[in-house]
């Protein structure tokens, strides 16, 4: 029996498959944009053939099946969406255009704003008012609603958005709208905020509720193609979806949901980033993930995910829980160019599966981060992606020197080597932004460097942080897939309160502790995961009057437990001193939100296998010239599949690996512990 784990990226698509006694089989294949369902298929018939099976044979003897799919990242990103309305309290439609104050760039006011989600004629008021407490002021006008009904069916409309007033203290208003337009037009998908995001904040609450509705429906029509070519072709078993948070989802919730997939593939990475931490014994990880269109950081601490309550994706932000990823345009497909002023610059723009990088020969005419790897010398021309695709080196080549060498006066390898070195620079910049910016030192960190393209980055990139250990695993091209084996299901729900600490009625509080725990368990015994086998995770959204921002706090004793509100502020104290050098226990705390993250139980990965002692393989004859530090340099060159446990390796030197290759300069000692990871010591 197998269990297989899909991670459907912007450039390649990645496959993992393990049966129960651990074997593993891999398979990489391009994107395709144009037909998500395609790369599947070529995947999944790939590894049938590697299985030695027909593709119906193999589906019939999988018990477990994970995607960790783009979507709907793919048409936010690209602009797509359904024609979605948006439903708002009367005299606030124009919220969602007049956002925050706040600029991406503080001093430039011509930085452009993403556009509006929704246009105004699509934006409408209706008749009913909730005051701050949940306390219904004016009923919703029934007879507006068959006004709006006929409206939206004149315009065509296929998704409604709803976001009242306050529906995040009282929902009844936002329930009864939706209940008497889909007796209206029941074929229109609507999405409540209250049911998404139940949260303070108009204009986040209105943003995170109009993206779902644009994008769910997109979602939907893609996850039911999905199921039908899977169970036509001999799947009996339910698909798993990935979400932000790093668990699993069906395809009924996400087909509901798809703002809560937009991270759904790279946070198979974090969670592939925990289990390793977790095996290597690591307790501070940075997770660096380069693939073909982007550059994602993230951290594990203390043997832990990192998480954040909102994110600002596209530039539009998302008031939901997920993993904290910092993403950025540079992966293998990134564009190099010369801007105005005559600097290199690398990003954010990606060439793509099709046409990708000049040297695919697809018609790519743009210089990008694997043209230059492969002028350097860093990539072997006739083994990448497996050996199925040859990369035209004179394409790199003419390709570089006309757009990149000769306007700046650069030889091709100095150009190559210098688009290198800026894609270097600005994935040192994301590391330090995940870390020093923070607070966080990041020579107290280990590297796990994964991803297609990060292993010829991966040593320098340490280098450039002060991170001394580098690990890149025995599945680092494919690591969000094989990530995606270590998520398990989980729901949140969240109430909010915003009351002063301590001062809510006992009887109150321990209503609310009972309705979300009712909430999470009815969620989870939907999903199929057994009482015995379902954890609790607790936490409140705390913050000092007349704070904008909240901090979230766990809660690590009985939720029920008196003490509870001495706890939360103490723990609340001490985490805003660290945030931001300073607290004022003096000051009263207000309790905004209390969370409850009911989940499936994670088992631990095995612990690391010991490195055997073993020595450099000296008969290592096959060398190839790579361009370093300003000229080519003759480099030993190591076949994986010729690599034994315990192989002690001195730089420089490069590996050849299926679907990646591994760099090591001078500076570098590497050796292959049992479970075959590569763990790279900077010297």
């Amino acid at each position: 029996m197998y269990e297989v784990a899909v991670d459907v990226g912007g450039t390649f698509a990645d496959f993992v498959v393990r049966d129960r006694q651990g074997h593993v089989v891999t398979a990489k294949v391009s994107s395709n944009l144009g037909n998500s369902l395609e790369p599947i298929r070529q995947g999944l018939s790939e590894l049938a053939g590697q299985l030695h099976c027909s593709l119906k044979e193999f589906l019939q003897q999988t018990e477990k099946f994970i995607h960790g799919t783009t979507v709907g990242i793919n048409a936010l990103l690209q602009g797509q969406g359904a024609k979605t309305a948006l439903i708002t309290t009367e005299g606030f439609r124009d919220a969602i255009e007049l956002r925050r104050s706040q600029l991406t760039e503080q001093w430039d006011f011509r930085v452009k704003l993403p556009p509006v989600l929704v246009p105004r004629y699509l934006r409408i008021g209706l008749r009913e008012r909730m005051d701050y407490r949940g306390v219904s002021l004016r009923e919703v006008d029934l007879e507006q609603i068959e006004e709006i009904a006929r409206y939206l069916h004149q315009e065509k409309v296929e998704a409604v958005a709803v976001c009242l007033l306050f529906a995040c203290r009282n929902s009844a208003h936002e329930a009864e709208f939706k209940k008497y337009l889909q007796r209206i037009l029941p074929e229109v998908f609507v999405t409540l905020s209250s049911d998404l995001s139940s949260h303070l904040g108009e204009y986040e609450r209105t943003t995170t509720t109009v993206l779902n509705a644009r994008l769910s429906p997109i979602l939907s029509n893609y996850l039911h193609d999905l199921k039908a070519y899977l169970r036509d072709n001999g799947l009996k078993v339910p698909i798993s979806i990935a979400q932000n948070n790093g668990g699993l989802t069906d395809l009924a919730q996400a087909g509901r949901r798809a703002v809560h997939t937009l991270f759904s593939g790279p946070a198979g990475g974090v969670k592939g980033g925990w289990a390793l931490a977790r095996e290597q014994q690591i307790s501070e990880l940075v997770v660096g993930d380069m693939g073909g269109t982007s550059f994602d950081v993230s951290l594990i601490r203390k043997g832990e995910i990192e998480v954040t309550p909102q994110a600002v994706i596209a530039g539009y932000p998302v008031q939901l829980p997920m993993l904290d990823i910092h993403t950025i345009g540079a992966g293998g497909g990134s564009i190099a160019w010369i801007d105005q002023g005559g600097m290199l610059r690398v990003g954010p723009h990606s060439a793509g599966a099709k046409p990708g990088p000049a040297c695919y020969g697809l018609g790519g005419k743009k210089a990008t981060i694997t043209d230059a790897a492969l002028v350097m010398g860093l990539l072997d021309k006739s083994s990448f992606l497996g050996g199925r695709m040859a990369l035209d080196e004179k394409l790199a080549y003419e390709v570089i020197e006309k757009t990149i060498a000769v306007p700046l006066g650069l030889s091709v390898p100095e150009a190559a080597y210098a688009i290198y070195q800026v894609a270097l620079s600005l994935m040192v910049d994301a590391v330090y932004l995940m870390t020093v910016q923070k607070g966080y030192d990041p020579r107290r960190f280990s590297l796990a460097a994964v991803g297609g393209a990060l292993p010829i980055f991966a040593a320098e990139l340490a280098k450039g942080v002060g991170i001394r250990q580098v690990v890149i695993p025995e599945l680092s091209p494919v690591f969000c897939a094989q990530g995606l084996h270590y998520a398990r299901f989980q729901h949140e729900v969240m109430s909010s309160l915003y009351t002063v600490l301590g001062e809510i009625p006992d009887a109150h509080w321990y209503q609310v502790v009972q309705e979300l725990e009712l909430q999470a368990n009815q969620e989870l015994f939907r999903l199929g995961v057994a009482a015995d086998q379902r954890d609790n995770v607790w936490s409140a959204d705390l913050k000092y009057p007349d704070q904008h921002h909240e901090i979230t706090v766990a809660i690590k004793e009985s939720v029920t437990n008196l003490e509870v509100w001495k706890h939360l502020a103490i723990g609340f104290h001490e985490t805003h001193q660290k945030l931001y050098g300073y607290s004022q226990p003096e000051k009263p705390i207000v309790l905004v939100n209390l969370r409850l993250l009911a989940l499936e139980k994670e088992s631990c990965p095995e612990k690391r296998a010991e490195l055997v002692t073993g020595t450099e393989n000296l008969t290592i004859q096959e060398v190839q010239p790579v361009y370093w530090q300003g000229s080519f340099q003759e480099v030993k060159i190591l076949h994986w599949q010729d690599a034994d446990i315990g192989m002690i390796l001195n730089g420089p030197v490069l590996i050849k690996k299926t679907f990646t290759t591994i760099f090591l300069d001078e500076c570098c000692q590497a050796e292959i512990d049992g479970k075959r990871n590569l763990i790279i010591t900077i010297n």
